[in-house]
């Protein structure tokens, strides 16, 4: 269970630092013919097709459409905001021994991102950033649903050493359009998260927002409560 709250725990502080820092205007994904999005390095995970602004996966059966004003990135945004100085791929804090290291960085191969979209508003420097990821649950079967997955995070957080400024709330859950969400609020002195989780074939989805706008936090609220989670193959 340990491994579980560290691979959230790195993830969320570098996402949170990535939304703060982060200011440069990226290449979009261009929104043209449906896709298949750049294989995962673990073959099995269906990284989903893009189309427009529309994200669809027919593996954990969902799709959600994205507003005007943001934009889904292209498959080498983390090379283009690495060249300006920011590191968005997920791997162990320097802060973290050889070992320790060794170990987060071989638990956050059972994750897989999906998707990065950003808003995009004109003059905007504050622009937030979502993530769809996904992790493999295999390890954990005690873990039924989102809000078991929550309370693992938050039961060795709890056991954790945290950084002083990193506070996170109680396990919450949300009902966004026809789904069920269990979410999670974080934030350091460098901005705020807010993780929406469910459970699907094994995996434990996460759509994670990083910001500092509550109308970013708004839209994607709005995202996932008009997107279509009973998504069929055609």
């Amino acid at each position: 269970m340990r491994r579980l709250a560290i691979i959230l725990f790195v993830m969320t502080v570098l996402s949170i630092t990535a939304a703060a820092q982060a200011k440069p205007r990226p290449t979009a994904r261009k929104p043209v013919q449906t896709t298949p999005a750049k294989p995962a390095a673990n073959p099995e995970i269906d990284r989903g097709v893009v189309s427009g602004r529309t994200y669809s996966n027919y593996t954990f059966g969902f799709e959600i459409v994205f507003p005007d004003s943001w934009l889904i990135t292209g498959d080498d945004f983390e090379d283009y905001v690495k060249k300006q100085g920011f590191d968005l791929s997920l791997k162990a804090p320097d802060s973290l021994t050889p070992v320790g290291q060794a170990k987060v960085n071989q638990a956050l191969r059972r994750v897989a991102i999906l998707l990065t979209a950003h808003s995009s508003m004109r003059g905007a420097t504050d622009n937030a950033f979502v993530r769809i990821s996904v992790e493999n649950l295999a390890a954990n079967l005690q873990i039924k649903d989102a809000v078991d997955y929550f309370d693992a995070i938050r039961a060795t957080y709890k056991a954790m050493k945290l950084p002083a400024d990193f506070k996170y709330s109680e396990t919450q859950a949300e009902q966004l359009g026809a789904m069920q969400f269990a979410f999670l609020d974080t934030s350091t002195k460098s901005g705020k998260k807010r993780m929406y989780a469910t459970v699907r074939r094994g995996y434990a989805v996460m759509f994670t927002i990083s910001y500092s706008n509550v109308g970013d936090l708004a839209s994607m609220r709005r995202i996932l409560e008009e997107g279509n989670f009973s998504l069929k193959r055609p």
